[in-house]
C-alpha cells in the first residue's frame, strides 16, 4: 500500500507540474537589434491595389462619406474613461507618452465621423508619425514648445507637409471643439470630428488610400492566443510598471478581442457598449528620450518586429515602412504581407520594455 500511495502521490505531482507548465503564458522576447534581409522587403509595392467599395483600413464596406482620414489624440488617464466617439474609429493606437511608462491613445477615423469624440489631449512626437503613416489629418490640443528637432511637433508638421495644404487641427483654438460638463479640465475637451471631416471635404483635401490586405476566412495559423496581457514599463532609468497603461485582450469567437484595463472593458461612453477589435498588433521600436519627451528611432522608418493577434491566434513577424511618409506593411516570417481580419484594429507601439504575453 505504501508503494501504491507513493506512486499515486508522485503521479499527482507530475500531473500538477505538467498542468502548471501548460498554464504558463508565452512571454514574447523582442529582438531590438533585428536585421531584416533586404530581399524580404525589396519587392513590397508602394501601395496595394484599390478595392472598390472597401474601406482601406478595415476591409469592411466603405461608407458614403468622402474619405478624409483623421487621427485624434486621446487622453489615456483612468479618470477620462470611457472615451466617447470611439465606436466609429477604425483603428485605436496606444503610444508612449512619459518616462514612467504612461501612454496616450489615438483614434483613427476613415469610414464614420462622430459629432464629438474625446477626451482630446496634446500631441507628442510618438503620435505624428502615426498620422503620417495613415496619410491622415491630425487633431490635437496643442503640443510642448520644444526646440530640439526630434521632438519638435510643430517642425515636423511642416517637414511632413501637413501645411500643404493645412490638414491639422490644433484644438487649443476655438473651432472644432467644446468643453463637456461631465469631466474637469483639461480632460473634458471634446473634438468635433464630423465638422473637421466636412471642412476637409469642402476644401477637397486629397488623401492617399493605403489599403491593408484582408482575409475572407478566419486565420488558422500560429499559436493559440485567446488572452493577451500587456505591461508598459518606463525607460531604462526607472523600469517601473505603469498600472494605468497596463491592459489585456480576451478573444471571443464571433466578437473579437475586447480590451480590459484598470477601468474595465473598453467601451464608448456614447453607446455604453464594448468596442471589439478583429486584430491586435504590437509594433516594436526603439524609444529615445530628450528630457521628458519621447520619439521613435528614425520616426518609425525602416522595420522592426511585429506580433499580430487575430481569430484567437498569434503570428510573429515584422513591420516595414519604406520611408517616414510611407504606409505600414505587416509581414509574416516568410516576408509575405499579412492579411488582417476584417474589422477594427488595435495597434500598440512599444519598445523592449513593453512586456507582452499570451495564452
Amino acid at each position: 500500500m505504501r508503494k501504491i500511495g507513493a506512486w499515486f502521490l508522485m503521479l499527482l505531482l507530475v500531473w500538477g507540474c505538467a498542468a502548471a507548465t501548460m498554464a504558463e503564458p508565452t512571454v514574447i522576447q523582442p529582438n531590438m537589434e533585428l536585421e531584416l534581409p533586404e530581399e524580404m522587403y525589396a519587392s513590397i509595392p508602394r501601395l496595394n491595389p484599390e478595392v472598390e467599395g472597401e474601406n482601406p483600413l478595415t476591409g469592411l464596406p466603405a461608407g458614403e462619406e468622402k474619405y478624409t482620414p483623421i487621427v485624434l489624440v486621446l487622453d489615456d488617464s483612468p479618470e477620462v474613461f470611457p472615451h466617447w466617439g470611439v465606436a466609429e474609429a477604425d483603428w485605436i493606437v496606444q503610444v508612449p507618452l512619459r518616462r514612467d511608462g504612461d501612454t496616450r491613445m489615438l483614434a483613427v477615423y476613415s469610414s464614420a465621423y462622430p459629432e464629438q469624440a474625446g477626451g482630446a489631449r496634446s500631441a507628442r512626437m510618438t503620435m505624428l508619425p502615426i498620422a503620417a503613416m495613415f496619410d491622415s489629418a491630425f487633431a490635437f490640443v496643442g503640443y510642448p514648445p520644444n526646440t530640439e528637432w526630434n521632438i519638435m511637433v510643430g517642425g515636423w508638421l511642416d517637414e511632413w507637409d501637413f501645411n500643404k495644404p493645412i490638414r491639422y487641427y490644433d484644438l487649443l483654438g476655438r473651432k472644432y471643439r467644446e468643453r463637456v460638463d461631465f469631466l474637469p479640465e483639461p480632460q473634458n475637451l471634446s473634438a468635433h470630428v464630423k465638422e473637421m471631416h466636412e471642412h476637409l471635404a469642402k476644401r477637397k483635401v486629397k488623401f492617399q488610400k493605403r489599403y491593408f490586405l484582408f482575409a475572407d476566412e478566419p486565420e488558422t495559423r500560429g499559436d493559440d492566443a485567446a488572452k493577451i496581457d500587456m505591461q508598459f514599463y518606463g525607460c531604462e532609468e526607472t523600469l517601473e510598471p505603469s498600472v494605468p497603461s497596463a491592459c489585456s485582450f480576451a478573444y471571443t469567437e464571433g466578437t473579437g478581442y475586447l480590451r480590459d484595463s484598470s477601468t474595465g472593458i473598453y467601451t464608448d461612453r456614447n453607446t455604453g457598449e464594448a468596442v471589439p477589435f478583429a486584430n491586435v498588433v504590437v509594433m516594436r521600436s526603439k524609444i529615445n528620450w530628450i528630457g521628458y519627451y519621447p520619439y521613435y528611432e528614425d520616426h518609425l522608418r525602416y522595420y522592426g518586429e511585429a506580433d499580430v493577434f487575430m481569430n484567437g491566434k498569434h503570428i510573429s513577424g515584422y513591420w516595414y515602412r519604406r520611408g517616414r511618409l510611407a504606409r505600414l506593411v505587416l509581414l509574416d516570417q516568410n516576408g509575405e504581407e499579412i492579411k488582417l481580419q476584417r474589422g477594427k484594429t488595435f495597434l500598440v507601439i512599444g519598445d523592449q520594455y513593453t512586456v507582452v504575453s499570451y495564452e
